[in-house]
């Protein structure tokens, strides 16, 4: 092998370099910045999310939007001290009621939940919250099976990080979230 053949192997090499360190340096502040793939732990959103499913978190969602009521949201649990998924169900400067016939009352009007499945029968104790600035009240969508703001109280913004918004794994529910 000449010494032309040896320089053109080893720029061929060096620009294959080049590309596989831009690619690793890309996926690590994509994942620093804007996405994070999340795991989900336990059966509290069932159905819209169930136990092992893999979910992709944007976290600059809310850095150029506001939160809507029905988002799903991670968080930082206040009171498990651990990441958390729920949906928002009261945003802020609102009332959110409760009633032991399974209904839920934001400023005196019923919520409607079309994320959630028509059989279902939520059991609530009466019980109201006022929500305050910069605050959120989230619930599981597996109501009876859910520790959420019914039990830490609503959360703070600072304690939100990102949107939930598609699902990765297994292959069989791949998809967006709605």
């Amino acid at each position: 092998m000449n010494s032309k053949n040896k320089k053109s192997i080893f720029r061929e090499f060096l620009g294959y370099l080049l590309v596989a360190v831009i690619a690793a340096l890309f996926a690590v502040l994509l994942r620093i910045f804007v996405i994070e793939p999340y795991i989900v732990p336990t059966p509290s959103m069932a159905p819209t999310l169930i136990v092992g499913d893999r979910v992709i978190v944007n976290k600059v969602a809310y850095k150029f939007n506001t939160i809507h009521r029905g988002d799903i949201i991670a968080f930082f649990s206040p009171l498990e001290e651990k990441y958390l998924v729920k949906r928002v169900v009261a945003l802020p400067g609102e009332e959110v009621s409760m009633t032991g016939e399974g209904d839920i009352y934001i400023n005196g009007e019923v919520l409607s939940e079309p994320y959630l499945p028509e059989d279902i029968y939520a059991s609530y104790e009466d019980n109201s919250f006022i929500i305050k600035k910069d605050e959120y009240f989230v619930m599981g969508d597996n109501r009876n099976n859910s520790s959420d703001s019914r039990v830490f109280g609503p959360i703070s913004s600072f304690r939100v990080f990102g949107k939930v918004f598609f699902i990765y794994g297994p292959i069989s529910r791949i998809g967006r979230i709605h």
